[in-house]
């Protein structure tokens, strides 16, 4: 099967992209019990983030996620000019 330049894109992005819009695209439409069930399946997952296993009710707020990807940034030295 040869796949298309948007088919290639997308892949790359979800090989290569953030833990963060991973969990925005894919993994925030879960219910509760089913994200409690993928966190515990995949421990490293969202690893690069400060956020403890029993407060990931929080990322469904936008807020709260664009927090975290501030917080990651400056950890990193990936700051960003404020």
């Amino acid at each position: 099967m040869k796949w298309t330049k948007e088919q290639q894109e997308r892949f790359e992005k979800f090989i290569l992209g953030d833990d963060m819009d991973f969990y925005e695209e894919y993994t925030i439409h879960l219910t509760d019990e089913e994200q409690e069930k993928f966190f515990a399946e995949n421990p490293e997952f969202m690893s690069e983030y400060p956020i403890s296993r029993n407060m990931i009710h929080l990322l469904r707020d936008p807020m709260y996620r664009g927090l975290m990807r501030k917080i990651k940034k400056y950890e990193t030295g990936e700051r960003e000019k404020y």
